[in-house]
């Protein structure tokens, strides 16, 4: 990336946090670090897409890229105006889409996709209410084969997304200290049936346990 378009990068990032502060998760753009840690964890296979909600200005794009998935198997989802139009003149081959992530199968469906590997979303959700949360989740896990996981980055110290309130597992994939703010990258999966019924099965025997010893 060349100095020039770090500078614009971190201007464009910089002006839009000063319009929308609660939208921007940090007050710079993340780090390549960040990005390359991100696209590691990535599951992609050739023929397949990834899909990044709320792009910002580009930086895990640009690590997705240099991974070397090719642009015409990246997705951007980007709700800002000004945003959406810098990452698009940015990534002229990137399929990069003005959309609301909450409807995002609405989205794939007018695409060319497939099949969807994974989803990377950048979004702040520490902040959002259960409502938010759960339509992106949901919406995420419905574009991808069963089994597939999603990827949230966060600079929170408290984990992003109620795992309990939203049927799934959850652990820590990297924390990049490198990054300012320092970042957590979790790995979410839907719970197989296999172990709902486990933890069904478990929680009526503590429930006897308790009648027993009452």
């Amino acid at each position: 990336m060349s100095q020039s378009n770090t500078v614009t990068e971190n201007e464009v990032f910089f002006k839009h946090w000063l319009r929308s502060p609660k939208s921007m998760g940090s007050i710079i753009p993340s780090s390549m670090w960040l990005a390359r840690a991100i696209a590691a964890e990535v599951d992609w296979q050739p023929g397949s897409h990834v899909i990044e909600l709320g792009g910002g200005t580009g930086a895990i794009t640009q690590g997705l890229l240099e991974r070397g998935i090719p642009a015409s198997n990246l997705v951007v989802v980007e709700l800002e105006t000004n945003l959406h139009t810098y990452l698009s003149g940015r990534y002229p081959d990137v399929t990069v889409v003005q959309g609301d992530a909450t409807r995002l199968s609405e989205i794939v469906a007018r695409l060319p996709i497939d099949r969807v590997s994974t989803v990377i979303s950048g979004l702040p959700m520490v902040r959002m209410p259960i409502t938010f949360k759960r339509a992106i989740v949901d919406q995420s896990f419905s574009v991808m084969p069963k089994g597939h996981f999603m990827l949230q980055y966060t600079y929170s110290p408290l984990a992003p997304v109620p795992v309990k309130d939203l049927n799934l597992e959850a652990d820590l994939a990297r924390y990049v200290i490198r990054n300012f703010p320092p970042a957590a990258v979790w790995r979410y999966r839907r719970k197989s049936l296999q172990h709902e019924l486990l933890g069904l099965r478990a929680s009526r025997v503590i429930s006897h346990d308790a009648l027993m010893c009452a």
